[in-house]
């Protein structure tokens, strides 16, 4: 199973910001939020003013290397404890898929078999996530738009970030969950995940749904995990190419943090 889709999921399945920061007064700062994954790596950079991982406004950098592909990204974001939003630009280099001759429906072997050249390309994106809470509950949601910037009008594409084939230079992702909030302070999260691709020229969208959760292990240090199988879908991909997910430890640190502390430290919360 390939966990590669997490190119810069600020899907928010952790509700609560790390302590060590939210208590602090605003400021500047630069920021990280990183993971190391199942067959993925994923630094990620943010600098700009307020309080980072809760309530800010600045820029976002990072990248993705997996044996699949890899990614850069850069982008504006405002963040809120429970609304997000964010606007960047991707480049993406695929190892082996390239762009695809348009037909009506792929199978896995049309994008590992074909022989053809890899397919370079760049995207935009913008995302809203927004989170509803409410006592040991909490429903999470994202809407996302995707322009791509480059491809050929007589190619389709396979993108890597929400691992579909589409058409159009322009389409769509709607992401909700809802979450269960256990353990002390909600450390544990629990829910189910329903994703919906959608305009994306071809015949039919896509819809993923699958379980996801998060564990905050301490006020510096999380686990995320999430997987999404295809169940409509135009395309026969499989497994590995048709599911969506993520299994990562994630890790947080600002600059003038009351508490810093390395990955390997801090007061367990569960």
């Amino acid at each position: 199973m390939s966990f590669a889709a997490a190119a810069h999921w600020r899907f928010a399945v952790a509700l609560e910001p790390s302590t060590s920061t939210a208590n602090h007064t605003a400021r500047w700062f630069v920021a990280t939020k990183s993971d190391l994954g199942v067959a993925y790596t994923k630094p990620y950079v943010s600098g700009g003013y307020g309080k980072p991982h809760w309530l800010w406004a600045g820029l976002d950098v990072s990248s993705i290397t997996t044996y699949e592909f890899t990614q850069l990204y850069a982008g504006l974001r405002a963040a809120a404890p429970v609304v997000d939003f964010a606007l960047g630009v991707r480049d993406t280099w695929p190892f082996t898929r390239p762009l695809l001759v348009p037909k009506r429906s792929y199978a896995r072997s049309d994008l590992l078999d074909s022989g053809a050249r890899a397919g370079r390309y760049w995207a935009w994106e913008a995302e809203t996530v927004a989170i509803v809470p409410l006592p040991h509950f909490a429903f999470v949601g994202s809407f996302v738009v995707v322009g791509m910037l480059d491809i050929p009008r007589n190619r389709y594409v396979y993108d890597e970030s929400y691992r579909a084939v589409v058409a159009d230079h322009r389409y769509m992702v709607l992401r909700g969950a809802p979450m269960l909030r256990l353990l002390n302070e909600g450390a544990l999260k629990l829910g189910a995940l329903g994703e919906y691709v959608f305009d994306t020229g071809r015949p039919k969208s896509v819809v993923r749904v699958g379980p996801v959760g998060a564990l905050t292990l301490t006020d510096h240090l999380e686990a995320l995990a999430m997987l999404t199988f295809a169940v409509h879908s135009p395309d026969r991909l499989g497994i590995v190419l048709g599911a969506y997910g993520t299994a990562t430890l994630r890790y947080r640190w600002a600059t003038g943090e009351m508490k810093p502390a390395l990955p390997w430290q801090g007061e367990i919360i569960p």
